[in-house]
């Protein structure tokens, strides 16, 4: 049944509908569409074979942050009743075997010391990522993120050329059969976003498209910033509270890009025995430790004042 639903839906994503002027754009890359979708209809008649999972690389695209991320559920299954569905592999130009789907299932059969059933078929790249595209829409959830991820990854390895970039976005929106529109929108916020960052908040897997959004313009104002904001993020959180937090941590912080004199960003006044100190509101927790500490060490050394 599962090939059946993935043969539909690589049928639709190759775009099998007569032909409209929209489609004037994409007419180049129709050959390519062609022979991926006859590769992988072709798929159940190729006998499936154990291969030792290490020789097998992953691709340079990935559609998951994490591929190992909750692995543990996958590795008891296949531990217990072993591997009912293969992984797809392509064998390279330079005769070697690339995973185009079922990464976790890889994962989980090095992790348990086994061989991993595997189909291996002749498939270009853009062949292969058609494929890896329409197999996890069709297998899994992916969060908005990693789809974004996934159409980046997609034009920076097809589209490294002004002549070669349409094409890669052409395939990007028919392997995730999205909106062309929405494709470049994606790859702006995938890249914008700083990818420490985007590890530390995780997929967040429910977060649609407009806070995605919205922490990428605050980035974008601040990437310095950013890339800080993914160290203080609580990683005992769920997800969509941690994309909250990054949100609410760059939105209480001043552009980096603002030079501003350190006597503006800390006042210390004295009125008699009084000290008073104003700082701004990001420094309070770094300036309240600070002195706390310099406090300390001063009793500490017998400094508080005379005997």
């Amino acid at each position: 049944m599962a090939r059946k639903v993935f043969g539909d839906s690589l049928k639709n994503a190759m775009g099998k509908t007569p032909p409209s002027d929209e489609d004037l754009d994409v007419k180049r890359t129709s050959p390519t569409v062609a022979r991926a979708q006859a590769s992988v209809l072709e798929e159940d008649k190729h006998a499936t074979r154990l291969i030792d999972p290490t020789v097998i690389r992953m691709s340079a695209v990935m559609d998951r942050i994490d591929p190992s991320d909750g692995l543990d559920e996958l590795v008891s299954s296949i531990r217990e009743h072993g591997q009912k569905v293969p992984v797809l592999v392509r064998r390279t130009q330079d005769g070697a075997l690339e995973i185009v789907y079922g990464r976790r299932r890889l994962l989980a059969c090095r992790q348990l010391g086994q061989k991993v059933r595997a189909t291996v078929m002749e498939m270009t790249d853009e062949e292969a990522l058609i494929a890896q595209g329409v197999e996890n829409n069709a297998r899994q959830d992916p969060s908005f993120i990693e789809r974004a991820l996934f159409v980046a990854g997609i034009i920076r390895e097809l589209g490294k050329t002004d002549e070669t970039r349409k094409n890669a976005q052409t395939i990007a929106y028919r392997a995730l059969q999205i909106d062309e529109s929405l494709v470049s929108r994606m790859n702006r916020i995938a890249t914008g976003i700083p990818m420490e960052l985007i590890q530390a908040i995780g997929p967040a897997h429910g977060v649609g498209r407009r806070v995605w959004e919205k922490l990428f313009r605050l980035c974008e104002k601040d990437a310095a910033r950013a890339r800080e904001v993914a160290g203080e993020i609580p990683r005992n959180i769920p997800g969509p509270d941690r994309l909250e937090a990054a949100v609410t941590l760059l939105t209480a912080t001043k552009p980096s890009t603002q030079k501003t004199h350190p006597s503006e960003r800390v006042k210390i006044g004295r009125k008699g025995t009084r000290i008073t100190i104003d700082v701004d509101a990001d420094l309070v927790p770094r300036v309240e430790e600070a002195v706390r500490k310099l406090v300390t060490e001063l009793l500490a050394r017998g400094q508080d004042g005379p005997e």
